[in-house]
């Protein structure tokens, strides 16, 4: 153990020296080589958002590497034996493990350096739901639309329609006919603009639910239970509104206080 602390004294020592002995031009290098591993970090994190699944295998790799560290930092024998054979294929199992999320992420990056920062304002955003989600209770016609937040859908978007267009009151409205063939599943709206329909998403387990809430609602229910997404719903049965967040739904039979709840959980 002595010999452990002296060796990570003098690591600290000859990495202080190091800083001390530097001229302008290294001080320079230093701060780009701290920006870019700062930046690689930030896209790794922005990465991790485009899928649900991925944060829970991060999590697992975390604890990997935790374990790790506690174990060279105590001097485990065993344990450091058992995380060097892990930690050699790290790499490879990272690559293995996150292929189809690394896939997506770079073809969402391309998306967006081609469509530019533009984004539908949260005014226009709540109006045009809002105008749809009324038109569509009048009418008993059914409806499930996700707001996405910061969580993306991609796991649940990956066997919808993408469509990636503009939205508007008309398509929205659209896609939600019965004769449609994208009207049973749910609409995911991603930065302002219709990301993609007939989204299927999973099911609440919760068994103290209002047995007059039908599929669509346990659906909103289950995917707000592990999403920050807002998601909204119009019962073919009743016409009445709700809104789902967090496990929660509320259901609404006026429009106004229906918009004023969407505009307090809209970012």
């Amino acid at each position: 153990m002595r010999i452990c602390e002296k060796g990570r004294g003098k690591m600290f020592g000859d990495i202080f020296y190091s800083f001390t002995d530097l001229t302008l031009l290294g001080y320079i290098r230093v701060l780009i080589d701290l920006y870019l591993v700062w930046l690689i970090i930030y896209m790794l994190l922005n990465l991790i958002k485009l899928n649900i699944r991925t944060w829970q295998l991060l999590k697992g790799l975390i604890f990997v590497f935790i374990l790790s560290f506690i174990g060279r930092f105590l001097d485990l024998t065993a344990l450091n034996s058992i995380m060097s054979e892990i930690m050699a294929f790290n790499i490879l199992v990272i690559l293995v493990i996150f292929q189809p999320e690394i896939r997506g992420a770079l073809e969402q990056i391309g998306i967006n350096a081609a469509k530019g920062s533009e984004k539908i304002e949260k005014e226009s955003l709540t109006e045009i739901i809002c105008k749809s989600i009324e038109y569509l209770a009048k009418r008993r016609i059914g409806a499930l639309i996700v707001i996405e937040q910061e969580i993306k859908f991609d796991e649940f978007s990956s066997s919808a329609t993408i469509m990636d267009s503009k939205l508007s009151f008309e398509l929205l409205n659209t896609i939600f006919v019965p004769t449609t063939p994208l009207h049973d599943g749910a609409v995911i709206i991603r930065d302002g603009n219709i990301y993609c329909a007939g989204a299927y998403l999973p099911l609440t387990n919760k068994e103290d639910i209002d047995k007059e809430l039908g599929t669509r609602h346990r659906a909103a229910i289950g995917a707000s239970e592990i999403t920050d997404a807002i998601i909204l719903i119009v019962s073919e049965e009743s016409g009445k509104m709700s809104l789902a967040r967090n496990g929660r739904i509320t259901r609404f039979d006026n429009i106004n206080k229906f918009k004023e709840a969407l505009n307090s959980y809209l970012k």
